[in-house]
């Protein structure tokens, strides 16, 4: 039996229904592409929020152990890397990891192989180019 060509988007809208039903905090009408990467403690749910109408391709990656919350109507290219924690790094007092949330606000687009490192908020209708590592808030 054959059930003829299947729409790539259908698996996108599944794959997003399913997510949800997971418990993660994803707004209507967004949707995932790819299979995301969700990597951090056991309370995953609570330190992810996507907003309405966003827009993910193959390959996201985000870092959960400190919270990601990305606002309406954000467009992510494939292979784009959200990382909450870092390496760790000396000081005085000795070894600290770096750590922080990520903010993305309202109709921001970021390129293909992006990556927003640690404590960083992204300004609303900001562009982020392909292959940009964001290490410093965006206005």
């Amino acid at each position: 039996m054959t059930f003829g060509h299947v729409p790539p988007f259908v698996a996108g809208r599944i794959r997003t229904m399913a997510m949800r039903a997971a418990g993660l905090n994803i707004g209507k009408s967004s949707i995932f592409f790819g299979l995301p990467t969700l990597i951090g403690p056991d309370h995953l749910k609570d330190q992810f929020k996507v907003g309405i109408e966003c827009g993910f391709n193959a390959g996201s990656f985000f870092d959960l152990e400190n919270s990601i919350s990305i606002g309406d109507r954000v467009a992510v290219g494939h292979d784009v890397m959200f990382l909450t924690s870092g390496p760790m790094s000396q000081t005085e007092t000795g070894r600290v990891a770096q750590s922080g949330p990520i903010v993305v606000e309202n109709g921001v687009w970021l390129g293909a192989r992006a990556m927003v490192l640690p404590g960083v908020t992204i300004g609303k209708g900001s562009v982020i180019g392909a292959g940009v590592i964001v290490d410093k808030d965006v206005p």
